[in-house]
């Protein structure tokens, strides 16, 4: 073979590998929930959907910053608590540019609550296991199942943020098992 052909080969190699190190990189989205959860509500109340998908809203968050949180429960019922997450990410100064910030609807008592889990493996997410309501104490409890697929050597960081309806009072607690 000619130099110019094994110079083409290579490059065409390191391409294939640069790419594949940027697709175990990425920071991606837990499945969406398209329709009814399916797992037990523990509720007093018929609920159709007891949250919507608010994953996109901590979309602009690099993955340093990510995991840098994870495990931690954030409850925000504000654009100033918002805004306020958004500036801890940005001054710990983990991500290489600042975090792109998106907005949330917090009108009718909108609450905006997640956490970002950790593992190794292949890819991950987060299964419902219960939703439990309680509108006389005012609490709202959700169980989660961290589940990692595989055995890749990756870092896996993922996100669970929610939007939760009439929310604004009530106790809010996310145990992931």
């Amino acid at each position: 073979m000619r130099s110019w052909q094994l110079s083409m080969i290579f490059r065409l190699f390191l391409g294939g590998v640069f790419t594949m190190m940027l697709a175990g990189c990425q920071l991606s989205a837990a499945p969406e929930l398209t329709a009814t959860p399916e797992f037990p509500l523990a509720t007093s109340a018929t609920v159709l959907s007891p949250w919507f998908d608010a994953n996109s809203v901590m979309s602009g968050i690099c993955f340093e910053s990510a995991y840098d949180a994870v495990g931690q429960v954030f409850v925000l019922r504000s654009e100033a608590e918002l805004a306020q997450l958004f500036d801890l990410a940005d001054h710990s100064r983990l991500c290489a540019h600042p975090v792109q910030r998106h907005s949330f609807d917090f009108a009718y008592g909108r609450v905006l609550a997640g956490l970002w889990s950790a593992g190794r493996g292949c890819s991950a997410y987060h299964q419902p296991i219960a939703f439990d309501r309680n509108d006389v104490e005012r609490t709202i409890t959700i169980r989660l199942q961290w589940v990692v697929v595989g055995a890749c050597d990756y870092e896996l960081v993922r996100p669970f943020w929610i939007g939760l309806e009439n929310a604004r009072d009530y106790a809010i607690t996310i145990v992931v098992e």
